[in-house]
């Protein structure tokens, strides 16, 4: 495995953020919650020290629901949740998949997760 650098961001460009991956082949978690089913989320996890925000810092708002633990970040200005707070994984991040910029090298391995909570 090779630590490589990815980038990424919302669809207007306000967004950006930076991480370290372990790669070229990473896993990509396809959560079964009715947010993430309803978005297309793919959750590709790391851990907080190797997550940077780049820009947006200020151009970002937040959204919880259900336990109120995950914390749902969206571009003000597109809608685009690039990254997020998962309740699931809650000392890492959680980078969307199709928001990493193009050409970043790594091949994903889909893992089925059940994010479904009680009610």
């Amino acid at each position: 495995m090779t630590t490589m650098k990815v980038e990424g961001g919302c669809h207007c460009g306000m967004v950006r953020f930076e991480a370290y991956v372990d790669g070229p082949e990473v896993e990509v978690l396809d959560c079964d919650c009715d947010i993430c089913r309803m978005t297309g989320y793919l959750h590709l996890i790391v851990p907080d020290s190797k997550f940077r925000l780049t820009e947006g810092q200020r151009d970002t708002a937040t959204y919880r629901f259900g336990t109120g633990r995950a914390r749902h970040i969206f571009c003000t200005q597109c809608g685009i949740k690039s990254f997020y707070r998962p309740r699931s994984h809650p000392e890492g991040i959680s980078i969307h998949w199709h928001c990493l910029d193009e050409g970043h090298g790594l091949t994903a391995k889909v893992v089925k997760f059940d994010g479904v909570y009680p009610a």
